[in-house]
This record gives C-alpha cells, sequence and structure tokens, in this order.
C-alpha cells in the first residue's frame, strides 16, 4: 500500500490534517489508509493493494484505492444522525442501477449490507466509474443531461419504498435534489454515472428541474448561473422526453427565477 496517501478537502479552506485528526480520529493520513485496508479485508474481503487519496467533505472521508487493479472508493461517514439515510440512498442506488441506470452501484459486503456501520461510523464502497464531470459547453452533453434527469425522475417516481418520512403532498415524488455536474460523469460519449445520492428529498419533478436547471454548470468552487442558451437547451432536451403542461411550464419559471434569486443571481 502506499506509504502516505495524499490528503486534501473537497471544498472547505480548512486544514486537512487537523480535519482528519478531529472529525475521523485518525493521526495522519497512513493511520486512515491502514483502518479502511484493514476494514474492508475484514468486511468485504477486499485486498487493498494501494490507497492512493484521501479526500475529506464535511463529516464524510473518501478513500481512493485500488484492489486486484480494479479502483474502488470507500466512502464513510462520522455523523450518526445520517446513517439511516445513507444506508437508505445505498437501497436505493442499487435499485437504480437495476433499473439501468447509470450510477455507481454499491459493492456489497461478505454479509449482503450495503452499507455498513462500525466503529461508530457507517462505511460503503463503490467502484471508480470513468469520465469527466459534466461540461456545459458542450450542447451535446447538455442536451444529454436532460434526457438523463427525466430518465432519473421516471425511474425514481415509481421507487417502491420511501425514504425519510415520505412525500408530503400527492404532487411530491423523490428526486435527485443535486443533479449538476459536479454529480454527472461523461466519457465523451455519454453520461457514465449520476452520482452522489444522499441530498434525495421529496418535491415535484418540476421543482427539481428548475433547480437543476440554474445550477447545471456548477461543480465544487466558483459557482455562477448557467447561461440562457445552456437552461433553453438542458430543459427543451427534458421536455422532448417529459413534455410538461402550460401550468409546469410556468412554474419551471418561477422556480429558476427562485433558485438564481437564492444565490444572488437575479
Amino acid at each position: 500500500m502506499k506509504i502516505t496517501p495524499q490528503l486534501s478537502m473537497l471544498w472547505e479552506s480548512a486544514d486537512p490534517e487537523e480535519a482528519l485528526s478531529q472529525r475521523f480520529g485518525f493521526a495522519d493520513a497512513v493511520s486512515a489508509a491502514g483502518w479502511v485496508g484493514d476494514t474492508l479485508w475484514d468486511t468485504w474481503a477486499i485486498t487493498v493493494d494501494d490507497c492512493e487519496r484521501l479526500v475529506i467533505s464535511a463529516g464524510n472521508l473518501l478513500a481512493w484505492i485500488t484492489a486486484d487493479d480494479i479502483r474502488l472508493i470507500a466512502k464513510w461517514s462520522v455523523d450518526s444522525k445520517l446513517f439511516q439515510r445513507l444506508a437508505d440512498t445505498a437501497t436505493l442506488t442499487m435499485w437504480l442501477h437495476r433499473c439501468g441506470i447509470p450510477v455507481a452501484a454499491p459493492i456489497p459486503a461478505r454479509d449482503g449490507r450495503l452499507r455498513v456501520e462500525l466503529d461508530d461510523v457507517s462505511l460503503g464502497v463503490f467502484p471508480v466509474i470513468g469520465g469527466d464531470l459534466l461540461d456545459v459547453g458542450d450542447p451535446a452533453q447538455v442536451i444529454e443531461a436532460g434526457r438523463m434527469l427525466a430518465t432519473l425522475h421516471e425511474a425514481m417516481a415509481a421507487y417502491p419504498h420511501h425514504i425519510g418520512g415520505g412525500p408530503s403532498a400527492r404532487h411530491e415524488q423523490l428526486v435527485h435534489n443535486d443533479f449538476r455536474s459536479a454529480n454527472l460523469l461523461h466519457d465523451g460519449t455519454s453520461i457514465t454515472a449520476v452520482l452522489d445520492f444522499e441530498e434525495v428529498t421529496y418535491r415535484s419533478g418540476v421543482s427539481d428541474l428548475a433547480k437543476a436547471t440554474a445550477l447545471l454548470g456548477t461543480r465544487f468552487h466558483d459557482w455562477e448561473p448557467t447561461s440562457q442558451l445552456v437552461r433553453e437547451a438542458f430543459v427543451g432536451a427534458y421536455c422532448d422526453q417529459a413534455p410538461l403542461t402550460n401550468a409546469e411550464q410556468s412554474q419551471l419559471q418561477s422556480g429558476i427565477e427562485a433558485v438564481m434569486k437564492h444565490f444572488g443571481w437575479a
């Protein structure tokens, strides 16, 4: 295993070594890599050959590892309030995978669990999916993203289980709630994965479309709104697959304006 994995923060300006110690209890990156190697063998029967890097995002720690020439991501959380949601979204992601949606499907542990709680952490293991973050400067990728969100909405509307308390109104359905460049991988030919279902919630598909339309180009830093051309292409592609009523079209425009105002872009 690599002696010292690269350690960094995903988006925060905090010192990564202090965050690693204070949030996760590891003295250094070597200790964290050693823990994940031991845990993956004991619980998943995965032999870790290399740990390339560790990335901290709030109460989550992600480890990019190699096992038998296969690249994986081990992701663990120390926020116990989220453990049930993490287990629920792992089940959702596997269900979407079986429906043919391109996602990073969790790898089951020895006992079949998709998410494992141990040592006061919740841990999951996922394949590394090839591709780069969605480029909204490429019209073809924007169009495909619009179609993908329509497909995803259709699939998630049929999900047979509830996450959290379930919908509070008849028009609400389960939606991704964070559909944007940072969570979409594209290999130049097609979208290879929709990532990060941890923000899923119940709301109307139109409101989720509005949020995605305004934020589609955002990644981790220096957020800015999508251009009018990108918004039109994205919504047009969505509507080609899932047409909106006149009322929904009006709701969409109001929703986009609300998101833009929220971020100070209006």
